[in-house]
């Protein structure tokens, strides 16, 4: 009976580069290491190395810029959640459904993080927690949010999380695009974020699965709250 020739070496590879960008949470438009760096850590060759990142760009999902490297491309639509480009018009009610695809995740992936975190894992969370306090404009903010969201993701080890928050990408994080709070509400609006991402933080700093759950869940719907009276003040 004739059997199915197992995956060559390059196919094998680009699996272990996917999940390898997935579980150090690279997103779309990141900049993969050196060459040099992935053939340690992939422990291949070159000449494969090489094979491998040719397979994944060719699917789309790696990228080439003369000069600069090899970048993480935007994914994919294959059937799943199609993210915004820049120039789309912004549909309100698509983040609002997006939104609710967080909750089912994150809330999982907070109390998978909070039992199964390392200590590397904790510390990159913190960091991102950290860089949200000292942000100084709001794209800085919008930025450390997300990387706060994928550092969780990372810490449930499993990539998977990583890769579908990848997928609904930082454009469900709703804040500035076209939607933006009331200048009045604006300090309030940073403080409570914060205090939010502060018990989910807590949550997984201490182990406790139901409290980290229970706070992710507080956050992505006060969040969807936010949103909602954003949308009305901007009507």
């Amino acid at each position: 009976m004739k059997t199915d020739a197992p995956p060559s070496l390059p196919a094998r590879t680009a699996d272990r580069l996917r999940s390898w960008i997935a579980a150090s949470g690279l997103v779309s438009g990141a900049r993969l290491p050196p060459e040099h760096e992935l053939m340690v850590q992939l422990d291949v060759s070159r000449t494969v190395l090489r094979e491998a990142v040719a397979g994944l760009r060719a699917q789309g999902e790696l990228t080439s810029r003369r000069g600069s490297g090899v970048f993480v491309a935007r994914m994919a639509d294959d059937g799943g959640i199609r993210v915004r480009e820049e120039g789309e018009a912004v549909n309100p009610h698509a983040i609002l459904n997006l939104l609710e695809v967080r909750l089912a995740l994150e809330v999982e992936a907070a109390g998978l993080a909070a039992r199964r975190r390392s200590a590397s894992d904790l510390a990159r969370i913190e960091a991102e927690f950290a860089g949200m306090e000292v942000a100084r404009t709001r794209d800085e903010l919008v930025a450390r949010d997300f990387s706060f969201h994928v550092a969780i993701a990372a810490a449930t080890g499993n990539p998977q999380f990583i890769y579908v928050i990848r997928q609904v990408g930082d454009r469900a994080f709703p804040r500035e695009r076209g939607w933006s709070t009331p200048p009045a509400n604006g300090e309030r609006y940073a403080e409570l974020r914060l205090h939010e991402h502060q018990s989910i933080l807590r949550g997984i700093a201490e182990g406790d699965a139901v409290f980290a759950r229970d706070a992710m869940r507080h956050h992505i719907l006060a969040s969807a709250q936010r949103f909602r009276a954003a949308i009305e003040a901007n009507s």
